[in-house]
Formats: structure tokens, C-alpha cells, sequence
């Protein structure tokens, strides 16, 4: 009976701790996607204004007619359509980053409707008092060492669990990081050639073709680390902080990556620092890595000693 008592706590309360957890992403999961949505709608009106003021360069008017004989009026089409070029591409990382949390909204949402979660309070309840009543019967020193070594268990098989789905994300971020700086390195060598030897048409549209792989890969990049981050949230009785990644420059790349995207010298010096700051990132994720893996052989350990208490409590 004791022992059954036991398995029956630790299953409940790994089910409950699981519906917590997902419970909890599922809203975090869902503010972001709220104002990632407020900021796309934001975007695309300044997308939407920037294509106007395109349009009505094109059409008649006595200013445009001054503009184009006193040879400003192609200067200044091209500061428009720079700026649509800009405000589009911001516009569309926002899309598909609304699209990206939508989807992970919508599998929280079905992991919640577990059966297993259905009636966990209710179950939780009724074992309670199922394992009060017994210990008021049978209470003694060892019944209580055994609650207490199920109780440990729990939580530190909890941490293993989130560690380990933490490491798991963690790997994905390197892997999209790897990728993302070989399309970097392969559109500076194109930017380098454009630039400086004067590569021509054929050149500048490898290097454009370059930079927008790169823009796919960084968003890719922020997508895992985004995931990465909210893994390490979940992790139990572990401060955070100490896993701090610098991930600012790169959610706001295409701000600093496309300001100005038809000055060939300002996109190769752009290129190579979003590089060199990818590269930090991509050294913070790896000592994270380091951090997780270490606190996962600690909670190992921890789980071996948790069994050879139960043993010698249940043996002596």
C-alpha cells in the first residue's frame, strides 16, 4: 500500500506539472503573438503609406515637373522606393513572425486538451485525501523519509525533463546560427566583389539574391531563439538571468540590414557586423549549452541519490 501511495503521487503530480507548464507557455505564447500582431498591423500601415508616396511621385504635378527638369526628381524616386523596399521587408519579418507564434499558439492549444489533463485537479484532490487518511493510520519515520524522497523525485525529474528540451532548442538555435553565418559569409564575399572590384550587374544581383537567403536564415535564427528562451523559461528553480543571451541586434535586423540598401559600401560594412554579432550570439548559446548540460549531470547524480535513499528506507 505504501509504495503504492507513493507511484500514485509521483504520476499525479509529473501530470499536473506538465498541464502547468503547458498552461504556462500557452499564455506567454499568446501575449507575444498579440503584440507581434499589433506591431505587424503597425508596419504594414507605414508599408501602405510608403507605396503612396511612391504612386504619387509618378503621377502629373507642377512640382514633379520642376523636380524632373531640374534632375531631382529621379534622386528623390529613389529615396522612395528605398524606403518602401525597407518598410516592406520589416513588414514581411513581422508576417512571418505572427505566423510562426500563430502556429505555436495552436499547438499549445492542443496540448492542453490532453485527456490526461481533464480532470487532474479533481484527481489531485481525491488523492489527497486518499493519502491523508492512510497517514493518519500508518504514520511513522519512514512513511515520512519515503513522501519526502517521492517529493524530491518529482521535482528534480521535472528539471531533467525542461533541461533537456532546453538543450534540445538550444542545438536547433546553433544549427540555424551555423546556417545563417555560412549565407552571411557567402553574400560578403559577393558584397567584397561588388564593392571593391567592381563586379557589375551580373554580381550585384548575386549579392542581392545573397542577402535575401541571409534575411530567410536570420529569421529562422530568431524563430530558435525564441523557442530557446522560452524553454529556459520553463526550467524550475533556476535563475535565469545567468542564462542571459544578447539577442537584441539580431531581432532588429533588417532594421540596421536594409536602412540603406542601395549604398553597395553601407550593405558590405552592415553584412560583416550583423556576422560578428551573430557570432557573439552564437557564443552566449553555446556557454548557455555548457551551463544546461552541466546542471542536467547534477540532477542526474541527484536522481541516483534519491534511489539509494528509497532503497536503504524501504530495506532496512
Amino acid at each position: 500500500m505504501r509504495k503504492e501511495i507513493h507511484n500514485k503521487q509521483m504520476e499525479l503530480s509529473m501530470i499536473r506539472n506538465e498541464r502547468d507548464r503547458v498552461k504556462r507557455r500557452l499564455e506567454a505564447a499568446e501575449l507575444k503573438r498579440q503584440e507581434a500582431s499589433k506591431s505587424r498591423n503597425q508596419l504594414h500601415k507605414k508599408l501602405s503609406k510608403e507605396q503612396q508616396d511612391v504612386v504619387k511621385l509618378g503621377k502629373f504635378s507642377i512640382m514633379n515637373k520642376i523636380n524632373e527638369w531640374t534632375g531631382k526628381l529621379d534622386e528623390q524616386m529613389e529615396k522612395e522606393i528605398a524606403e518602401v523596399a525597407e518598410a516592406e521587408l520589416r513588414y514581411n519579418e513581422a508576417e512571418k513572425n505572427v505566423l510562426d507564434l500563430e502556429a505555436e499558439v495552436q499547438t499549445l492549444r492542443m496540448e492542453i486538451k490532453n485527456p490526461d489533463f481533464a480532470y487532474i485537479d479533481e484527481d489531485w484532490a481525491d488523492f489527497l485525501q486518499e493519502k491523508e487518511t492512510w497517514i493518519r493510520r500508518y504514520d511513522s519515520e519512514a512513511n515520512a523519509l519515503l513522501h519526502k524522497i517521492a517529493d524530491e523525485r518529482v521535482m528534480t525529474q521535472s528539471i531533467v525533463r525542461e533541461v533537456t528540451e532546453a538543450i534540445e532548442a538550444g542545438n536547433k538555435a546553433i544549427r540555424a546560427l551555423n546556417r545563417a553565418l555560412d549565407s552571411l559569409e557567402s553574400a560578403e564575399g559577393m558584397s567584397m566583389w561588388d564593392t571593391f572590384l567592381g563586379g557589375g550587374l551580373i554580381v550585384s544581383a548575386l549579392k542581392y539574391s545573397e542577402m535575401d537567403e541571409s534575411e530567410d536564415h536570420i529569421h529562422r535564427v530568431s524563430r530558435a531563439l525564441r523557442r530557446f528562451e522560452t524553454e529556459l523559461m520553463d526550467i524550475q528553480n533556476i535563475s535565469v538571468e545567468s542564462f542571459a543571451i544578447n539577442t537584441k541586434d539580431i531581432f532588429t535586423f533588417t532594421d540596421i540590414f536594409f536602412d540603406n540598401i542601395f549604398s553597395d559600401f553601407v550593405v558590405h560594412s552592415r553584412i560583416t557586423d550583423t556576422r560578428d554579432k551573430l557570432t557573439d550570439v552564437l557564443s552566449d548559446v553555446r556557454r548557455v549549452l555548457n551551463q544546461l548540460n552541466r546542471k542536467k549531470d547534477e540532477m542526474n547524480i541527484a536522481l541516483e541519490r534519491l534511489d539509494i535513499e528509497e532503497r536503504g528506507v524501504i530495506e532496512r
